[in-house]
């Protein structure tokens, strides 16, 4: 038996197994830390989806069954309709500018002379 505890030192193997087991509780604790981390996604996924049903329902309500009939999703193209006057709102624009620059240039050459 002497012979045994003079190979086998127990004091390094309490300090070893002490270490494993703190070693052990924190993967446990982590691994904890991990499920409940997943398990939280999990559940804010589904509450959105309860959410945006929720909203369709009340939405359909509001609407009176009017958004039942209305389809999903709109893939035409609006046509882009040109603003009546637009085009003569720009000409007068441009005439002001080279007023304007006309103006400047004016200016320009009195202070040269």
């Amino acid at each position: 038996m002497k012979a045994m505890q003079t190979l086998v030192k127990i004091p390094e193997i309490q300090a070893t197994m002490r270490e494993l087991s703190k070693e052990m509780m924190k993967a446990g604790i982590i691994e904890e830390m991990l499920e409940d981390t997943f398990e939280s996604m999990e559940d804010q996924e589904e509450m959105e989806e309860a959410a945006e049903m929720e909203i369709d329902k009340i939405l359909f309500e509001i609407t009176a069954g009017a958004l039942g009939k209305a389809p999903s999703k709109v893939t035409d193209a609006l046509p882009e309709p040109e603003p009546p006057g637009a085009t003569a709102a720009s000409e007068e624009e441009e005439e002001e500018e080279e007023e304007v620059l006309e103006a400047m240039q004016s200016r320009l050459a009195t202070l040269r002379s």
